[in-house]
């Protein structure tokens, strides 16, 4: 309660739901979508095993980041008190690693 972690977090939630609705706009994402501090983005149409899933996580582990893949779907999970450049830095990851892999 002292340090507002909740009220400090809708503006977070909000920016995460803004950068996964941008991704949107990429031929090879299929959909999107975000509850909270976790956004979701599935790629491509190549099914659950096709592996892009664990070729972004692989981009974005050379970049610095883990993202959580579940076949062809990206997820993020922040903790709810990430800083905000940490929060751009990861969401900046995200869209490169995606946009490497899907180009």
């Amino acid at each position: 309660e002292e340090e507002r972690v909740l009220e400090r977090a809708r503006p977070k939630a909000a920016r995460i739901a803004r950068a996964f609705a941008e991704l949107s706009r990429l031929p090879a994402v299929t959909a999107t979508r975000s509850l909270g501090m976790v956004g979701a983005l599935d790629l491509g149409g190549g099914g659950y095993l096709d592996g892009i899933g664990a070729r972004v996580y692989e981009a974005a582990l050379r970049r610095g980041a883990y993202l959580r893949p579940l076949g062809s779907t990206i997820y993020v999970a922040p903790p709810l008190n990430i800083p905000d450049a940490d929060l751009e830095e990861l969401l900046g990851i995200v869209s490169e690693s995606v946009r490497e892999v899907v180009r």
